[in-house]
């Protein structure tokens, strides 16, 4: 099938161009210090923004929202076919890969912001908030179009060169960014500061280009191929878009039903939450775990039942103390980080910490679909989780308000992570009863411990002395995971 061949054409390059693990974990570190720069620089920013002007923060974080979905919908899911073209292609193959590629993303961009306008229009926006949400999501669509040159990076083990610009526009978006609220510059120019981090990548990504290829930016394309490669993408690009649209819906019914106030007190402690969910389910699992299972579905299928059982429990050890952390402590970090504006942050955190276990697990046994040949059957699952995810919306957001935006998307993720790990266990039976039972009492003997000293050593202390036994006892039983 299909995805076999990509699969199979991918990890050929990858083979082709590392052949140790330590260049594997180079790679991987490269680019998890441009994560590290972009998460310290937009932290910067986006804290500044919150104590500036709840207003302001919250106009910008709804355009972040929609900006996500907008490049989710340009790239497409075309980086899985563009990855296994480049690396069973000669180099001189590559112009006519990324530009058909680009093609596709260029074709899709017109449509989809005409879309976000219309959509801007049919809300009513002010001017100021319209232009806010358009500019930001022209930017994270021109991103879209870099990240093709970043692909060609990666096949060809360039991820320092990557990792170099990524870095560069992360301090020039979000310095311009600051620079632009300090000086107390309207919302609109504040906005730009996406535009800012595109325009960097995408020069410097055409500028490797030029030099990697030598060659033409538009050569001859054979227009039957940019249709194949649209098709082979469409199921990852449903699949994506679906994932994104069911993450993001329930900003968009926050705004109608509290403003964007509401969206800023939610936004607090997400950008606390999601960044922890989204170094393991994109950085370890998306980055080496899921090119790892995908070589050994096919070369060593024997050792795929011990790698996903080793990780699913693995992600639950981890999860387990990250979640104990930020929702004993999220009195202290929501009132270090932001105003006493955000107090409902506080409570919101607690609700939303149950999101890092289950991306954790959903992710994994979402990569083992794909892996598997079961892309279909993971977007009719998507499919569902957006439709109930819609539902849980319109219910529990008018009722609830802020407390019905954490829970829909914790019931969406849970709903998620059902469909995906029962779909693993029926076909592939992974897991038995007792392979869970470790971490499990792990987490709750190590949340009894807290609730016993809490009283006897107030808060800080407890939390510090139960995550040193949890993290001594994860070390001990270290070869169980």
């Amino acid at each position: 099938m299909a995805i076999r061949n990509n699969y199979e054409m991918t990890s050929g390059s990858e083979k082709a161009a590392a052949s140790t693990e330590k260049g594997i974990v180079r790679r991987f570190l490269h680019l998890l210090s441009a994560q590290g720069a972009e998460a310290v620089s937009s932290t910067i920013f986006f804290l500044y923004l919150a104590w500036l002007d709840s207003s302001v923060y919250g106009e910008v974080m709804y355009a972040i929202a929609a900006g996500s979905v907008v490049m989710k919908v340009i790239q497409f899911g075309l980086y899985y076919p563009l990855v296994s073209d480049l690396g069973g292609a000669p180099s001189e193959k590559a112009p006519e890969i990324l530009n058909r590629v680009n093609i596709v993303k260029l074709a899709l961009l017109g449509p989809t912001l005409l879309t976000v306008i219309g959509i801007i229009l049919y809300r009513g926006f002010s001017l100021q908030m319209g232009l806010v949400v358009f500019l930001t999501c022209l930017g994270f669509a021109l991103e879209a179009l870099a990240e093709t040159y970043f692909a060609d990076f990666r096949v060809r083990g360039l991820q320092r060169t990557e990792a170099r610009i990524r870095m560069i526009s992360s301090v020039a978006s979000y310095g311009y960014g600051f620079v632009a609220a300090s000086l107390g510059m309207n919302p609109v120019l504040i906005s730009v500061f996406k535009l800012v981090s595109a325009c960097v990548r995408i020069g410097f990504g055409l500028k490797n280009y030029f030099r990697l290829h030598a060659a033409r930016l538009f050569v001859a394309t054979d227009w039957n191929t940019v249709w194949t490669v649209f098709r082979a993408a469409l199921v990852f690009a449903l699949i994506e878009i679906l994932g994104i649209i069911y993450n993001k819906t329930n900003i968009f019914f926050l705004e109608e039903a509290t403003g964007v106030k509401g969206v800023a007190f939610y936004s607090a402690t997400w950008n606390l939450v999601d960044p922890v969910s989204t170094l393991a389910s994109e950085q370890l699992l998306g980055w080496v775990v899921f090119p790892l299972l995908a070589t050994l579905w096919w070369e060593n299928r024997s050792r795929v039942n011990t790698l996903v059982r080793s990780n699913a429990r693995l992600l639950m050890a981890v999860a387990l103390p990250i979640m104990f952390f930020l929702h004993a402590e999220s009195g202290m970090l929501i009132g270090l980080v932001y105003p006493a504006e955000y107090k409902d942050a506080v409570w919101m955190q607690q609700y939303l910490v149950w999101t890092i276990l289950l991306s954790f697990e959903n992710n994994l046994f979402a990569y083992v679909m794909m892996v598997a040949g079961a892309a279909k059957v993971l977007l009719s699952f998507a499919a569902v989780a957006t439709v109930l995810n819609l539902i849980f919306n319109a219910v529990l957001v008018p009722s609830q308000g802020l407390a019905g935006g954490c829970l829909v998307i914790i019931l969406t993720k849970l709903v998620m992570t059902l469909l995906t790990f029962a779909y693993c266990q029926v076909r592939f039976r992974f897991f038995k009863a007792a392979d869970f039972v470790l971490p499990v009492v792990m987490g709750a003997g190590g949340y009894c411990l807290f609730l016993i000293l809490r009283p006897l050593i107030t808060l800080h202390p407890a939390v510090a002395v139960t995550l040193a036994l949890y993290s001594l006892v994860v070390w001990r039983f270290r070869s169980r995971f």
